[in-house]
């Protein structure tokens, strides 16, 4: 397990790197790049994406959606030309990621592609043969949700202009021993029963919410284990759920709050007797799904539960969870809240949601590995629009029916209860709040 511990030295690291990255970020602008689109799911992603929204930074974008329509919107966004795209991926053959590189390669010039990858990997290689601008090395003695501090961080705060050696600096001041007490309170109290673990950070930074979400959900949810994180959830006063308030809102902080919940997570893995630094349920969506898109005509889903019978199968104890294979677009975010409240209200039990594909790199692994706890409302739609994926032989919107149809397979193959719904229009999100009696 040692040779997964280099998060813990990450702070120093990368101020010793930081220097390098600034004078990266500087060069970047002068030659003409105002916005940085980052393609990368999951622990790849997720990071900078908190920084972005805690402080402000319009510079800085993610794509992390397999939607045809958010590539479309990722597009059109901000011009082309004045874009700098980071591919990022600790193994370099994340599928996502790679669909996002082959779809703007063609669109783009290669000085405008920056990957961030594991030395020797398929993306280092692919880095080198299409001539990208740069190259950094992904630490490999460090996992993915564990790299917010690492270059997967650092490197998106230095081109949107953050702070980050001061956010640095403080990281490394961060209280292990109050880190690991809050992670033996979270274990103690998930072994009473208050297996729901509700975020709330402050407005600021009310984001590294979902950041925590991923850590928490990945590093416990397996062997019929873990803790469910709840993100902008009205049921905090449930008895079985335990509520975290104690959050710095200040953003300069926040290489402080990932540190301190990186060994929160650590302690509370080793209590539950669980590795935090695997993940093996998540493979076995992506085989299913690449099975699909081998698959020259496309099977259907599995059977599943109707919606009636996902609200009869409810148990007391147990989590509502909306998935949603549709574009993270503002409205459809709202609409599925909406919907979400509205389940969760009517099985009486605490509720969370989350967009596919993007799940299956964070929660994914709760769902299949974790307890029998969870109901599953697994949502997708005909797309507005198709988009080609260059060289890949496919669609945008093949492979995420695609990986939706994997994950139902995998969650039905597991004995969770999961009801599956396909919109034919997207814009009959509303009826997605109405819960069958």
């Amino acid at each position: 397990m040692d040779d997964r511990l280099g998060w813990t030295g990450a702070a120093h690291d990368s101020l010793h790197h930081w220097p390098e990255w600034t004078r990266f970020a500087t060069a970047v602008r002068t030659d003409g790049f105002d916005r940085v689109l980052i393609c990368g799911m999951g622990g790849s992603s997720l990071a900078p994406w908190v920084l972005a929204r805690s402080f402000g930074t319009g510079s800085l974008d993610i794509l992390d959606s397999t939607d045809p329509a958010a590539v479309v919107d990722a597009e059109r966004r901000h011009p082309i030309g004045r874009t700098l795209f980071l591919i990022v991926s600790k193994s370099g053959s994340t599928v996502e990621t790679l669909a996002a590189y082959q779809y703007f390669a063609a669109r783009g010039r290669r000085d405008q592609f920056v990957a961030v990858t594991d030395p020797g990997s398929p993306l280092e290689r692919l880095a080198a043969d299409r001539g990208f601008r740069a190259v950094f090395p992904h630490p490999p003695d460090v996992g993915g949700r564990y790299a917010a501090l690492t270059v997967v961080g650092m490197l998106p705060a230095a081109l949107a202009g953050i702070d980050g050696s001061t956010l640095l600096e403080r990281a490394t001041r961060t209280d292990i021993a109050s880190a690991r007490a809050l992670g033996a309170a979270i274990a103690i109290a998930a072994a009473s029963g208050r297996d729901k673990l509700a975020l709330s950070p402050p407005p600021p930074v009310a984001s590294l919410a979902h950041w925590i979400e991923q850590l928490v959900a990945e590093s416990s949810g397996k062997a019929g284990k873990g803790v469910v994180p709840l993100v902008e959830s009205e049921e905090a006063t449930r008895d079985e759920i335990q509520v975290v308030r104690e959050f710095s809102a200040d953003p300069l902080d926040l290489g402080r709050e990932f540190l301190r919940w990186e060994y929160a997570t650590w302690e509370l893995c080793e209590r539950l007797g669980v590795n935090a630094f695997d993940q093996p349920n998540v493979e076995e969506a992506k085989v299913l799904a690449r099975a699909e898109l081998a698959n020259p005509q496309a099977a259907p889903p599995p059977a599943t539960l109707s919606a009636a019978a996902l609200r009869r199968a409810a148990r007391r104890g147990d989590y509502f969870v909306l998935l949603a294979y549709l574009p993270p677009r503002p409205d459809v975010t709202a609409a599925l809240q909406r919907a979400r409240a509205a389940w969760g209200r009517a099985l009486d039990v605490a509720s969370t949601m989350g967009f596919g594909p993007r799940y299956l790199h964070s929660t994914g692994q709760l769902h299949k590995g974790g307890p029998n706890t969870g109901l599953f409302l697994v949502v997708t739609a005909d797309p507005e629009t198709d988009l080609d994926i260059p060289g890949l032989g496919t669609t945008f919107g093949r492979l995420q029916q695609a990986q939706a149809t994997g994950d139902i397979r995998a969650l039905v193959a597991r004995g969770r209860r999961v009801c599956h719904v396909h919109l034919a229009d997207q814009g009959d999100l509303a009826r997605l709040a109405v819960v069958p009696s």
